[in-house]
């Protein structure tokens, strides 16, 4: 992405110059961003006005992301809204299936229930439990309206069938956040149909139902990485090395829905830590499988030692 305002494009620049590999991929994911539409970039330039230096800029995008994308529940995001053309992905296969991991840590504590508690209830089918549980999850001071990072179920059927899955899949997914320092992480893996969720939102008008990830869609975050245009989805960064294209994982955004009972797939908990990683080996052989999938080697740009 390029910013028309000088002053935006000089921060941009300055932000790319830091010395730590943090800050500099931070940088790099609005550098390497296309599928940003101008519209899109029109209206971010119009938040950031003003900004003139690196440190306003990184700020510039935390408040933006904070105020257009991680939305009240019910409210459009600008990563759906049709106004701004999003990059959307077109048909998909409406019987295809999705799954997302979710922290089950925010709704156990908003309705003071622990997480064995609730997987007895799920393994002794207690629905009023369930549901109840999924109610208060679901209500708008639990679950904000921000677009959902989901991956599609076929893709990950190898890592569902290990034991260790959830720790499998968030090392493919590149969740670094749940990283288990504070101890084991209670998850659900939530499971559901495209046309799920183009009938539970059938009803809101002028939005796109499903995206491709942009940089503008999370706060700048060195573990997401931008895909080129070419891909009709995004592609996750694991967190260990890609040998190749096919360890890349389709990312897809959709709107949110409410989840009901048949949406809980599974309950576990991540309990080992990711193997230690070096940020820049990580990006740099993502950047290469990535060149691979899309038959082209000028996207993007190495992270030199």
């Amino acid at each position: 992405m390029r910013f028309n305002d000088a002053q935006l494009q000089g921060a941009l620049l300055a932000w790319r110059a830091l010395t730590d590999v943090e800050k500099r991929s931070e940088a790099d994911n609005l550098w390497f961003e296309h599928r940003v539409s101008a519209a899109r970039q029109a209206a971010f330039e119009a938040e950031a006005a003003g900004v003139n230096d690196e440190t306003a800029l990184r700020k510039a995008h935390i408040d933006y992301h904070k105020e257009f994308v991680v939305v009240d529940a019910g409210d459009i995001p600008h990563t759906f809204d049709s106004a701004l053309a999003p990059a959307d992905l077109g048909g998909i296969d409406e019987m295809q299936k999705i799954v997302r991991i979710e922290s089950l840590a925010r709704p156990l504590d908003k309705l003071s229930v622990t997480f064995d508690r609730l997987r007895k209830a799920v393994d002794d089918n207690e629905t009023a439990l369930i549901d109840n549980f999924l109610r208060t999850w679901n209500t708008s001071n639990v679950r904000d309206g921000r677009p959902v990072f989901a991956a599609f179920k076929d893709e990950v059927s190898d890592d569902l069938a290990r034991p260790d899955w959830p720790d499998r899949l968030r090392d493919r997914l590149g969740l670094a956040h749940y990283d288990c320092r504070n101890g084991p992480i209670p998850i659900a893996l939530m499971e559901y149909s495209v046309a799920e969720v183009k009938a539970a939102i059938a009803s809101i008008s002028g939005i796109a139902t499903f995206t491709a990830p942009t940089a503008l869609d999370t706060d700048p975050w060195p573990f997401f990485f931008p895909a080129p245009a070419d891909l009709p989805c995004g592609r996750t960064m694991a967190l260990y090395q890609v040998a190749s294209d096919n360890d890349l994982l389709a990312e897809i955004l959709h709107f949110r829905m409410p989840y009901t009972r048949d949406h809980l797939a599974r309950l576990d908990e991540i309990r080992t830590p990711p193997a230690a990683f070096d940020l820049r080996a990580l990006r740099n052989h993502h950047l290469l499988a990535l060149h691979i999938a899309c038959g082209r080697d000028d996207f993007g740009e190495e992270i030199a030692p």
